[in-house]
């Protein structure tokens, strides 16, 4: 299952690794205007045109058409390496019967180069799941799963490979938009930023990123990336305050 907005570039390859552990995919779009529906059909997905209301709802609108109870989710900007899709299909060769869900490697390709170190690596997240016993939650930033202390969850190995941004101005537009997001959820939530999370957070997160967990040895890559890190959390603390301070 994706979610897409003018996926033209992504989607199909995303949909090429999905065939492989699955025969049921499924799109959920909220008005693309380029080609993106005629990719999905071609590959054979079936295509649900959905007004957006976030993440979350879009993600469970698509899990609730799904004709089998068990659901991997993939961005249109993610696919699954021949790895993680041998390691899914001897899994569910052998039965799932002691599992709730899978969490999944990801590896992370930034502006054409793969990042194996920093924030970024190792990096694993629960995308293959019992849609009986889980959905997604509604955070409207970073959506996640309503995962319980008693859910089981098994490993797999491959990676889901993920192409996070092709420019450096990409990169730079969702630092700006995730951090209004995050400030406009908390500031509804009545939560407050003080000055330490505003100032020494960012700091801390960029020598954490680049040096204690050697982000530098991704070169130029890994120094952007530790710190845009770093100016996302302070944005998103300013922006709290920002909003807090006009009511």
């Amino acid at each position: 299952m994706s979610i897409t907005h003018n996926e033209v570039k992504r989607i199909g390859a995303c949909l090429d690794s999905l065939r492989q552990v699955s025969d049921d995919l499924i799109v959920v779009d909220s008005g693309s205007t380029d080609a993106t529906e005629a990719i999905c059909l071609a590959k054979g997905a079936r295509f649900f045109r959905r007004a957006w209301d976030g993440y979350s709802p879009q993600k469970n609108f698509g899990n609730a058409q799904a004709r089998h109870p068990w659901v991997i989710s993939l961005d249109a900007d993610e696919e699954l390496s021949p790895e993680l899709i041998a390691s899914i299909q001897r899994q569910f060769a052998a039965g799932v019967a002691d599992y709730d869900a899978f969490s999944l490697p990801f590896i992370t390709n930034f502006c054409g180069q793969w990042i194996r170190h920093g924030g970024w690596n190792p990096e694993q997240h629960v995308r293959l799941f019992d849609q009986r016993r889980i959905q997604w939650n509604l955070d409207a930033v970073h959506e996640g799963l309503t995962l319980r202390p008693e859910h089981r969850i098994g490993r797999l190995t491959g990676h889901v490979r993920h192409y996070t941004v092709d420019t450096l101005a990409q990169f730079y537009a969702k630092t700006e938009r995730y951090s209004q997001l995050f400030a406009q959820r908390n500031h509804q939530a009545g939560k407050r930023a003080g000055w330490v999370k505003t100032y020494l957070s960012p700091a801390f997160r960029l020598l954490a990123e680049f040096v204690f967990k050697r982000g530098f040895l991704d070169g130029r890559a890994g120094w952007i990336i530790a710190r845009e890190n770093a100016r996302y959390t302070y944005l998103k603390y300013k922006k709290l305050t920002q909003l807090n301070r006009a009511g």
